[in-house]
Parts: structure tokens; C-alpha cells; sequence
């Protein structure tokens, strides 16, 4: 092989590369892009208060340390704490239930949430 055919070969792994990575960056646009306006046109809202109230609350153990990751500060224990179901991710009472009266989803992981009522497994017919 000569020095141009090298030359030539690497620009062609080179133009590769960047076509590559335009193609991945334009697929997560549009992927992210499409989940927006789903949110947007979503007629979805956030708990209501009373569903809130149905929900479990604890007083945080922590150990080794957490973060609430509504409002990014430590949760200490003996601080009052939401568990949500399904997800098992845990917040600031107050932060969460703030973010659920506005969104029907976990705020880290995106889960939807049900309305506790609708948690309950239900028994097969007799």
C-alpha cells in the first residue's frame, strides 16, 4: 500500500465516522422531539389531592445517603418521604407531590403513575 492509498482509506473511515454519528444525533432529535410533543398534546394532568392522600408516606431511613431528585438536596433521616409505586424511587414528600399534581409520572424514571385505586389487584370474579 502506498502512502495515498492510506491517506485516501483513512479519510474514508473518517467521513464514515461522521456520517455515523449524524445519523445517531438525528434519530435522538426526533426521538426526543416526538416524546415532547406527546407531552405537549397529552390532556394527562397530575394527581389530585385526595389521590396523593391514598398514597403511602414514611419517614425516610437513609443509608449511605440519598438525593432527592426534585429539589437535588441530601434527604436526611426522619424527613418525610414519598415511595412511589412501581418504581420504588423515593423524594421529599413535598417535592414529589408538587411535581404530581402537575405530572401523572415519576419524575427520575418517567413511570407512569395510576391513581392508587387503580394499584389494587383485583380479585377474579365468583
Amino acid at each position: 500500500m502506498t502512502i495515498l492509498s492510506l491517506v485516501y482509506f483513512g479519510l474514508l473511515l473518517m467521513f464514515a465516522g461522521i456520517m455515523l454519528a449524524y445519523f445517531v444525533l438525528l434519530c435522538r432529535a426526533r426521538a426526543a422531539a416526538a416524546w415532547e410533543a406527546e407531552a405537549e398534546t397529552s390532556d394527562e394532568i397530575g394527581l389530585t389531592a385526595e389521590e396523593l392522600e391514598k398514597m403511602e408516606e414514611g419517614k425516610m431511613v437513609v443509608v449511605g445517603g440519598g438525593e432527592c431528585a426534585v429539589c437535588l438536596e441530601e434527604m436526611a433521616e426522619g424527613q418525610a418521604a414519598r415511595v412511589l409505586p412501581g418504581c420504588c424511587h423515593a423524594f421529599h414528600r413535598h417535592c414529589v407531590d408538587a411535581w404530581l399534581q402537575r405530572h401523572p409520572f415519576c419524575p427520575l424514571c418517567r413511570a407512569r403513575l395510576l391513581p392508587p385505586s387503580q394499584h389494587q389487584p383485583q380479585s377474579p370474579p365468583s
